[in-house]
C-alpha cells in the first residue's frame, strides 16, 4: 500500500529501470510496444486525447524540446512538457506550464499505476510495465487531468520502440543524429538514423535540424514513403549567428529564415546560450513551430522572440557562479563533448580550462576521450547518484591511452570541484561536463537552494 511521497518514490524505482541498469544488463529485446500498449488501453488510452509536438535525436532533443514549450507558453497555450533523465527530484519530468508535478498528485499517480501493476504481474509477468513507461504514462494521464492544450514529448530512447511512440503528433522532429547507445541502436548513423526515424507517422509533417547528407538522404526517404512533408535544415530553413555571443553580454543573436516558400521569412532571435549548435536548436524549434502555425495554431514572431529569450536550461552551458566562473554542461556523447570543446575557446579565449569529468559506462567514453583537448587541467570523477558511473581509475586510464594527457583523480564530484578551485588561476575557468548526472551533482553543490528549478514567474 502506497501511503506518502517516499513511498511513491521507492515503488517506481523499484521497477525494471534501463535508466540505472549497467552494461549488459539489459539488451534490444527487453524493448517492446507491446507493454507501453496495453498499460495505456488499461488506462483509457490518453495519449490520443492530446496533440503533441514529438522531438527525437541524438544531441539537441531537450534543448529544441524547452524552446518550443517555452514559445507555447509564451502564445498562451496551456502546455505538458515530458522530458528525462531528471536532475534531482522525479517530479521535474513531469512539467505543465513550466512548473513540476506537486507531490501530491505524483502520489496518487503512483497509486494509479501500481494497481494496474500488480494486477499484470499476477496474469502476465513477462508484460509488467517499466519505470520508463510507468512514467511516460503518468505523464499522459497528467496532462489529460491538467487539460493542456498539446503536450512537448522528448524520446527516451531511440524512437522505434520508445514508449512516448504511441503518441498523435502534429509534427516530428528530429535533432542532429551521431554514434551513441551504440549497442541498443546500432553501431552505425545509418543504423541509429533508421531507429530515429521510427517516431515519422503517416501524413505528420517532418522537419531536422541534421546537416548530415547520408542522415537527410534516408529520413526524407522514409518521410516519402509515409506521405510526410519534409524540411531539412539548410535546404527549406536556415540559421544564422548574426550577433555571436561574448562573455559580458551572453546573448547571441540568430538569424532564422524559412525558405520553402517564395517569399523569404526571416526573424532575429536572442538566445543566452553561444555556438552553432544552440542556433541549429533554435532552427528546429522554429520549424515546428512554424508547423503548428500552419496546422491552426497562432504564434507571433513577438512570442517566438519573448520565449526563445525567456527559455530555462539548467545543465546545458550553464554559468554557475562568477570569479573563476563555473560552468556545467551535459555532453554526454563525443559529438557533444567535442561541440563544447570547439565552444569554450572560442568565447573564452586565453582563459585557462579546467575541466572535471565523469563519464557513464555505457558510453563510447572512449571517443569521448579523444574530443578532449584545449584542457589545462583535468579532473577525473565519478558522480555518486547512479550506478551507471565509470569509476574515476578506470576513466584516468582510458584518457591516459587515447591521448596521453595527465590527469587528477578524484572519487567524488565535491572533491573534485574542491580541487578545481584550488588549481585554477585566477583567470581561468572550471567546466564540469561528461555526464547530465555530473552536471546535475556539480550544480546542487554549487547551487544547492536549486532542487527543482521552477520557471520564473
Amino acid at each position: 500500500m502506497i501511503g506518502s511521497y517516499p513511498e511513491a518514490v521507492e515503488w517506481l524505482y523499484n521497477r525494471v529501470n534501463f535508466e540505472r541498469l549497467g552494461v549488459g544488463q539489459y539488451g534490444r529485446n527487453d524493448f517492446k510496444l507491446e507493454r507501453m500498449q496495453k498499460l495505456l488501453n488499461a488506462i483509457g488510452n490518453p495519449q490520443e486525447k492530446i496533440p503533441v509536438v514529438h522531438i527525437a535525436g541524438t544531441k539537441g532533443k531537450g534543448t529544441t524540446a524547452a524552446i518550443v514549450d517555452s514559445i507555447l507558453r509564451e502564445a498562451g497555450y496551456h502546455v505538458g512538457l515530458f522530458t528525462s533523465p531528471h536532475m534531482f527530484r522525479i517530479e521535474e519530468r513531469f512539467l505543465v506550464n513550466g512548473q513540476p508535478i506537486s507531490e501530491e498528485r505524483f502520489v496518487a499517480l503512483v497509486c494509479q499505476m501500481a494497481a494496474y501493476v500488480d494486477k499484470t504481474q499476477e496474469t502476465y509477468p513477462e508484460l509488467t510495465p517499466t519505470f520508463f513507461e510507468i512514467t511516460t504514462a503518468m505523464a499522459w494521464l497528467y496532462f489529460l487531468e491538467e487539460n493542456v492544450d498539446l503536450a512537448v514529448l522528448e524520446v527516451g530512447l531511440g524512437g522505434r520502440l520508445d514508449s512516448t511512440n504511441l503518441c498523435r503528433p502534429l509534427v516530428t522532429a528530429i535533432s542532429s543524429i551521431s554514434l551513441d547507445h551504440t549497442r541498443l541502436l546500432g553501431d552505425t548513423v545509418a543504423s541509429i538514423t533508421r531507429e530515429k526515424a521510427g517516431i515519422i507517422k503517416a501524413g505528420i509533417p517532418v522537419v531536422t535540424s541534421s546537416t548530415n547528407p547520408f542522415v537527410c538522404e534516408d529520413l526524407k526517404a522514409i518521410a516519402s514513403q509515409k506521405g510526410c512533408p519534409f524540411q531539412q535544415l539548410g535546404q527549406d530553413f536556415q540559421v544564422e549567428i548574426v550577433k555571436p555571443w561574448h562573455e559580458q553580454g551572453r546573448f547571441q543573436t540568430v538569424r532564422y529564415a524559412q525558405t520553402d516558400s517564395v517569399e523569404v521569412k526571416t526573424i532575429d532571435v536572442q538566445f543566452s546560450r553561444p555556438g552553432q549548435i544552440y542556433a541549429c536548436n533554435i532552427g528546429l524549434a522554429l520549424a515546428c513551430i512554424d508547423q503548428l502555425n500552419h496546422s491552426g495554431y497562432t504564434i507571433t514572431d513577438t512570442q517566438k522572440q519573448r520565449g526563445i529569450l525567456n527559455v530555462y536550461l539548467p545543465l546545458r552551458f550553464e554559468i554557475l557562479q562568477e570569479a573563476p566562473p563555473v560552468i556545467v554542461d551535459a555532453a554526454h556523447n563525443p559529438a557533444a563533448l567535442e561541440a563544447l570543446m570547439e565552444t569554450l575557446p572560442q568565447y573564452f579565449p586565453e582563459r585557462p580550462v579546467t575541466l572535471i569529468l565523469a563519464i557513464s559506462r555505457d558510453k563510447d567514453y572512449a571517443g569521448m576521450c579523444q574530443t578532449l583537448r584545449r584542457v589545462s587541467s583535468l579532473i577525473v570523477t565519478q558522480y555518486l547518484g547512479n550506478i551507471r558511473s565509470l569509476p574515476a581509475a578506470e576513466l584516468a586510464e582510458v584518457i591516459e591511452q587515447e591521448v596521453n594527457l595527465s590527469v587528477l583523480l578524484s572519487e567524488s564530484p565535491a572533491e573534485a570541484l574542491k580541487i578545481a578551485l584550488r588549481v585554477t588561476p585566477s583567470h581561468g575557468i572550471i567546466v564540469a561536463s561528461g555526464s547530465l548526472f555530473l552536471a546535475a551533482e556539480v550544480r546542487q553543490l554549487v547551487k544547492p537552494e536549486c532542487v527543482i528549478p521552477r520557471v520564473p514567474a
